[in-house]
């Protein structure tokens, strides 16, 4: 895929009439009239806003308020990573697509507990099919075999959210114990949040905090509110929304990405940074992981319906659950396709 690369941003895809900007290293966002650029102390990029659909900073950026107000009026969004990796914020314009008679409707689709426990299921049973796919795409000589029939052993069939949740956490337990088989350099793994301990976990969320981000526009351009869940419990401090849907791609997108970057040897250690006893991508690996994670959010796919780009699926899943809760037809997760 052809790429341009702007100083001061990772890559951007040619060939789409609207992609996402990404900013991996310091500097300020400004506006001069009604044009955006992303300036540091050697170099000065433009930022064409009616290409964008969204801004993703993973850097130290300063944004003045006449930024601010100029992306709200033209509806882009910003999300804001910490320096770790992980996400800290967005900047989202007020009632871009929401619709006031769908809140209303997707709150009570939540409160119906048959109805919640129905999208909650299908979701776990759209990670299981991405999970599944990513084991069998890794599954050298059956080294995977024992892991790839654990996940298949847990269906989310149960009648509570809790029960769910349970489904969910075995098969992602499931999932993490083959990480040694599947990555290289990385004979034991156990999965750390907050902070992540080494490269991997280092790689992993912030891969997921992209994702997530990515995923909270679409949610947001769809009309649905991110802030009522079903899988997950809605919270005061994210947009719960947002970690249903991304949990349903992470697989196929950023363990891939990540399966890329590790086998290959891709990344040095000269990408990673260590803090006292946290793991974080360096300033150079940052831009790196974000230049494969631009390719990987476009690149197109095979699905029941033909193919399309990730980022359209992830549009496409909320369209699909936007559906549900208008009551026109039942939600259908995604299901990754060889």
């Amino acid at each position: 895929m052809g790429h341009r690369t702007g100083k001061g941003t990772a890559s951007v895809p040619v060939g789409y009439s609207m992609y996402e900007f990404y900013i991996s290293r310091n500097g300020i966002l400004e506006r001069e009239g009604n044009t955006i650029y992303f300036k540091g102390e050697d170099f000065k990029t433009h930022i064409p806003v009616n290409n964008v659909s969204e801004i993703i900073i993973a850097a130290k950026v300063s944004l003045s308020s006449w930024a601010i107000d100029y992306l709200s009026k033209i509806n882009i969004p910003v999300h804001v990573l910490r320096e770790n990796g992980t996400y800290m914020a967005s900047l989202v314009p007020i009632g871009k697509n929401e619709k006031g008679g769908d809140t209303v409707k997707q709150a009570l689709a939540y409160n119906d507990q048959h109805q919640r426990v129905r999208i909650a299921g299908e979701m776990v049973m759209g990670i299981r099919a991405s999970i599944l796919r990513n084991l069998r795409y890794y599954n050298k000589n059956g080294i995977l075999d024992d892991e790839i029939e654990r996940v298949r052993s847990y269906k989310p069939d149960g009648d509570t959210v809790d029960s769910i949740m349970g489904f969910e956490g075995n098969i992602w337990n499931a999932y993490y114990s083959a990480f040694p088989k599947m990555f290289s350099g990385y004979l034991a793994f156990k999965r750390s949040f907050h902070p992540p301990r080494d490269p991997l976990n280092a790689m992993i969320s912030f891969g997921n905090a992209l994702l997530y981000s990515s995923t909270l526009t679409k949610i947001i351009v769809s009309g649905l509110n991110p802030s009522i869940s079903f899988l997950h419990e809605p919270s005061d401090r994210s947009f719960s929304l947002a970690l249903d849907i991304a949990d349903v791609f992470k697989p196929v997108i950023v363990e891939r990405i990540i399966g890329n970057l590790a086998n290959n040897r891709i990344m040095a250690d000269s990408d990673f940074r260590m803090d006292g006893g946290a793991c974080y991508l360096s300033e150079k690996g940052r831009k790196k992981f974000l230049e494969y994670y631009s390719e990987k959010i476009n690149t197109s796919v095979k699905t029941d319906k033909g193919y399309a780009t990730y980022g359209t699926l992830i549009k496409g899943e909320c369209i699909k659950l936007l559906k549900d809760v208008r009551g026109e037809e039942k939600y259908r997760s995604f299901r990754s396709w060889d």
